[in-house]
């Protein structure tokens, strides 16, 4: 049977070209929207690596010359130090915090961006004095991992307040107490590509810039700093600071558990906030980290991002359906005299109908396979679809299961609605007498 089908195939393939390039068209379609979307998704799935859950962004600042409540005597760097640190002790002390810590602006998880450092070096590098020579290693072997600095302040529990865990028991990472500030932490992606593993990265040196060297004394999971993109390398240093310095720095807050938010967010904004204020310095705002992080993906344009790839993934979707089943009808109903002629010999509605999804299948086989010669010179020139290229720095996204998936995808789709274009009018022309079917051919 299939070579009395490639036969007539063969004998219709000036028909059968527009079907051919109709399919290869419609597959190409559906594989660039589909791509993308199974990008967010996969991304989307991924273990966030930290938890906000209960945490709030706790922002102080400090009036400008032109406000009225501006003092100049308060101006002095020391002062101003010991302002923000009265201001710090107030909140830090508050029954309902479990946890706290301190960093830099965008330098915490779910800040939906990185810090990136000079480069650092797996190996040693003696440059000496020659810059040059320092400049061509950073382009040959210089890594530029999200850097966040831990700062040693009175009960900074930076893993605890954002629930960083472990690489290896799951737990919450927990330094070692007799660690300096020269150990680091590094990710689990940062060990892995680097030293094959987190057990073997542990107790290996880095180096930044020139020569100051860190060793790697814990490994934790990977956090996906980022909405919608994968977990960059990451290394965590312990930094010192002076007072004069806390007014650069943002507090973070862990409630404790049973703690009611929305009472606490209340009390905070009414009773505490008001007495926030020292010298210059004031609080300016309490925020939940997700809403934090959300605005910022509004920034990102993740939304309309994401509502511009369903919505190409839809029309494609009813394009394709449209222009398959419209195809493929016209040309299975131009074959009413064809399947009289077989009615008429005695072949079974069955029979006529298998015949004809028969040589569909191999169509679109062909025409499929074809298609996936144009998708492969589009991985190989641009790879996969990235749809925050134009927005993050993100790792290369795509591999064996994302292209298994996508291309599955497209070809289901492609194959069903060709097999239902053609299908459809072939039942309902094989219910028709075979005289009658010969007469309206």
């Amino acid at each position: 049977m299939i070579k009395k089908i490639f036969h007539i195939i063969y004998n219709e393939r000036r028909e059968n070209s527009w079907l051919v390039i109709e399919i290869i068209a419609a597959s190409i379609m559906l594989w660039m929207a589909f791509d993308p979307l199974f990008t967010f998704k996969r991304i989307y799935n991924y273990d966030d690596g930290y938890n906000i859950d209960g945490t709030y962004r706790i922002d102080f600042d400090h009036y400008k010359p032109y406000d009225h409540r501006f003092k100049r005597a308060n101006e002095q760097a020391e002062f101003e130090g010991e302002s923000y640190i009265h201001l710090y002790n107030i909140v830090r002390n508050l029954p309902e915090i479990e946890s706290y810590c301190f960093t830099q602006e965008g330098c915490y998880p779910g800040a939906n961006r990185g810090y990136l450092i000079f480069p650092i070096f797996i190996d040693s590098v003696d440059c000496g004095d020659d810059e040059n020579k320092y400049i061509e290693l950073q382009k040959s072997k210089g890594l530029s991992p999200d850097y966040h600095p831990i700062y040693d302040i009175e009960g900074n529990d930076y893993f605890t307040t954002f629930g960083v865990k472990d690489a290896f028991t799951g737990k919450i990472f927990t330094p070692n107490k007799h660690d300096t500030y020269n150990n680091c932490y590094v990710s689990e992606c940062f060990a892995k590509h680097h030293f094959g593993g987190a057990r073997e990265a542990l107790g290996k040196r880095i180096y930044l810039g020139h020569n100051e060297h860190f060793i790697i004394s814990g490994v934790f999971k990977d956090m996906q700093l980022c909405d919608y993109s994968e977990p960059d390398e990451q290394i965590l240093l312990r930094r010192a600071n002076t007072p004069a310095e806390y007014r650069m720095l943002v507090l973070h807050i862990r409630l404790k558990k049973g703690v009611d938010r929305a009472a606490f967010e209340k009390r905070f904004k009414e009773d505490i906030m008001p007495r926030l204020k020292a010298g210059n310095a004031y609080c300016r705002s309490i925020e939940p980290h997700y809403v934090f992080r959300e605005r910022y993906n509004e920034v990102r344009g993740v939304p309309s991002k994401l509502t511009m790839y369903y919505s190409m993934a839809l029309f494609s979707l009813f394009t394709v359906f449209l222009g398959m089943l419209s195809a493929f009808w016209i040309r299975t109903s131009a074959r009413k005299s064809e399947i009289g002629i077989m009615r008429s010999v005695g072949a079974s509605r069955l029979a006529i109908i298998k015949q004809i999804v028969t040589e569909v299948a191999l169509l679109v086989n062909i025409g499929f396979a074809v298609a996936m010669l144009f998708v492969l010179h589009h991985l190989y020139v641009n790879g996969f679809a990235n749809p925050m290229k134009n927005i993050l720095k993100i790792t290369s996204i795509g591999g064996p299961l994302h292209f298994t998936v996508v291309t599955a995808s497209a070809y289901i789709i492609t194959m069903l609605f060709a097999i239902a274009g053609a299908a459809i009018p072939a039942w309902r022309i094989a219910k028709i007498l075979p005289a009658d079917a010969l007469k309206e051919g």
